[in-house]
């Protein structure tokens, strides 16, 4: 029996291993001049060089500290020129249980570089030291360990088993470090109440134009049959339609809730993407836990008289912020300061 459930495992393993996520594989793992480096422009318009540079710096000494075994820690620091660099030592941990553990010790530089408006980030000089506790470990680069021709099978269809499991472990940390990044930006953005200017609609959003009643096309037929010309009727936008909206929903996971016209904080771009603003109360329990624990939602506007939205905005949640009522009045004049607001940063898809 115990034979059976070794093979089993062992089967489900080797299933599981097959079936790799795209992100690893050809491409992911950059060489610039020979040399693995990731790298990320994170645009952040209506913040200048200084906000950006004391929002990252602030991250960076609280996720970068020496403790324990690891020496991380804030490198460099220049506010005039916006540049931080930072030595990064922690563990990738691949796999763990109450028998074994197995994991790497990995070493990087996180080199920053804000200006107004943006900010860019390197990640390099990746190092590895394995096993260590075993006569001293093994020590690799990321250059001889992770790249294409190391780390992925002959086909390029999926990692291999060994360096396979670093690269994977990599692009995740990578991933991680630069999402905390963003976060951090975009938080303390809500938090200032700062916004970039107004987006125009994108085409991803959809605008539900209302069609012409049966009296009104009478009225063209009878304007037509005299040669007289009609007057064009004016094309209504997006602003104007969510400006003038009577009722605002969102939807998640097929359930749609009302919402007051103060949950509405408008569009920006954010990281050089186009985002909607959502402003909601946190005594509105249901909505919120919703929201938590969805990553995707709809928000739906209705005109005056209109049973079908008007204008419709799909989203991937990016984050969350939670802000006083007070910050929640620089983005709608209508929020109580009275009250406390999560605001959710959507991308619009």
């Amino acid at each position: 029996m115990r034979k059976l459930i070794s093979i089993f495992m062992l089967c489900f393993s080797l299933i599981a291993t097959a079936q790799t996520d795209e992100k690893y594989l050809t491409g992911a793992v950059p060489l610039i001049g020979g040399k693995v480096e990731f790298s990320t422009e994170m645009q952040v318009p209506a913040m200048s060089q200084q906000q950006i540079y004391e929002t990252l710096l602030e991250w960076a000494n609280e996720r970068f500290q020496p403790k324990d075994k690891f020496n991380a820690r804030v490198l460099y620091t220049n506010p005039n020129d916006g540049s931080i660099a930072i030595g990064g030592e922690e563990y990738l941990v691949f796999s763990s249980s109450a028998l074994s553990l197995d994991r790497t010790r990995i070493y990087y530089l996180l080199s920053v570089k804000c200006s107004s408006g943006k900010c860019n980030i390197e990640m390099n000089r990746i190092r590895y030291w394995y096993n260590e506790a075993r006569d001293g470990g093994e020590k690799f680069t990321a250059e001889e360990w992770i790249t294409d021709d190391m780390a992925l099978n002959k086909s390029k269809t999926k990692l291999a088993p060994v360096c396979g499991k670093f690269r994977r472990e990599t692009i995740d940390l990578k991933d991680e470090m630069f999402a905390e990044m963003r976060s951090a930006l975009g938080n303390k953005m809500i938090a200032l109440g700062l916004q970039a200017a107004p987006v125009k609609p994108a085409e991803q959003v959809t605008v539900v134009q209302p069609t012409l009643s049966t009296a009104s096309t009478a009225i063209n037929t009878t304007v037509q049959q005299e040669n007289i010309q009609p007057e064009t009727p004016k094309a209504t936008t997006e602003e104007d339609i969510i400006a003038n909206a009577v009722r605002m929903t969102i939807s998640v996971n097929g359930e749609e809730m009302d919402l007051s016209k103060e949950c509405w904080g408008g569009r920006s771009q954010l990281f050089g993407k186009d985002v909607t603003y959502c402003i909601i109360d946190t005594q509105k329990t249901m909505s919120n836990l919703l929201l938590s624990q969805s990553d995707t939602y709809t928000i739906s506007f209705y005109s005056n008289g209109s049973n079908e939205p008007n204008v419709i905005i799909k989203c991937q949640k990016m984050m969350m912020q939670n802000i006083k009522g007070e910050e929640a009045k620089k983005m709608n004049p209508a929020c109580n300061p009275a009250l406390t607001y999560n605001v959710y940063v959507g991308e619009v898809k």
